[in-house]
């Protein structure tokens, strides 16, 4: 073969790689993966030679690339205030976490000394960071434990009915803290100790399930009475204690009878009232009826005696009430 014409395809060659190289080079860190490319598809031969224009194209492609990566760059880029040891520095910094943007900005804490914001909380614009002394001090506080309030399914008690079994309590405890803070604001609380001051109570209620014919309509049987008025002296706002005293006076009076009739006397009913005909103040029914029987009963006691446990410390006292 001629040698000018080999001369001529070599001139060529070296001025298309050339121009490649010159291309790539403004396209700073990244000309290494583009001349690398050349390079090799001219050693090896085993590839055909990129043109100028795919050349061109790649090296276009990476500069945009690369341009987005420090588009994206700046983009994060946040800029606040710092604050070390009474020397104010504005800084801009694309590191996550503030203990990541001090440790870019070569700031040191020495043993006795802190930041006012958690080193893990992500940096925000405008944000001001502190790092100073820590100055701790011990405070004691009372805490307050709420209680819970439980309920309790109850076949004595008419269904519906909601009697507090257990009186709920808060508990209460001492709690002594040490305290550390930077710059004005608590970076820590470490409790050390706790002294219980009252102990929580929860609160039981139950709640009635029994379900009880119309007392109007059929005459109760004794249990039946019995959970008619638990519920009945519930709605009066008395409490288990005093229903207690009730179920012993009508149990000792009528066994919770509501015919229980008194043929010396002439007393009747639950209540054992005399004579009986004072009940038909409640109502007509009273002979069969063990609600009406009961709300006489009550309201006799509430005006006399002022609670069941009053009439019933009055039967124990004098034999009657």
């Amino acid at each position: 073969m001629p040698l000018a014409p080999r001369r001529a395809r070599r001139a060529r060659r070296a001025s298309r790689s050339g121009a490649g190289l010159k291309v790539v080079a403004q396209a700073g860190v990244l000309t290494f993966v583009v001349t690398g490319t050349v390079a090799f598809a001219q050693a090896s031969g085993s590839a055909p030679e990129p043109s100028d224009a795919e050349t061109i194209a790649a090296v276009t492609d990476l500069t945009e690339r690369s341009r987005e990566v420090a588009s994206r760059s700046s983009a994060r880029a946040q800029t606040f205030t710092v604050v070390v040891r009474g020397e104010k520095t504005v800084a801009t910094t694309s590191a996550a976490t503030v203990g990541a943007a001090l440790s870019e900005l070569g700031v040191v804490l020495s043993d006795d000394e802190g930041v006012s914001v958690d080193p893990t909380t992500p940096v925000s614009a405008g944000m001001e960071v502190v790092v100073d002394k820590v100055v701790r001090s011990t405070v004691t506080e009372v805490e307050v434990v709420e209680h819970d309030s439980e309920e309790q399914p109850d076949d004595a008690l008419v269904e519906g009915t909601k009697i507090v079994e257990t009186t709920g309590r808060d508990g209460r405890s001492s709690v002594t803290y040490i305290v550390e803070e930077v710059a004005g604001t608590v970076v820590s609380r470490t409790a050390v100790t706790s002294v219980v001051e009252a102990e929580v109570r929860d609160e039981v209620v139950r709640v009635g399930t029994l379900e009880i014919p119309d007392a109007g309509a059929k005459v109760l049987s004794p249990s039946q009475a019995r959970a008619l008025a638990k519920s009945m002296v519930a709605d009066r706002g008395w409490d288990g204690e005093q229903f207690a005293c009730l179920d012993k006076l009508w149990k000792k009076e009528s066994g919770w009878r509501v015919t229980a009739a008194n043929s010396s006397s002439g007393a009747y009913g639950i209540p054992q009232a005399y004579p009986g005909t004072k009940m038909g103040s409640v109502a007509a029914d009273w002979r069969t009826n063990a609600k009406t029987q009961i709300t006489w009963g009550l309201n006799y006691i509430s005006g006399r005696f002022g609670t069941p446990c009053g009439a019933w410390n009055h039967s124990q006292a004098r034999g009657w009430y």
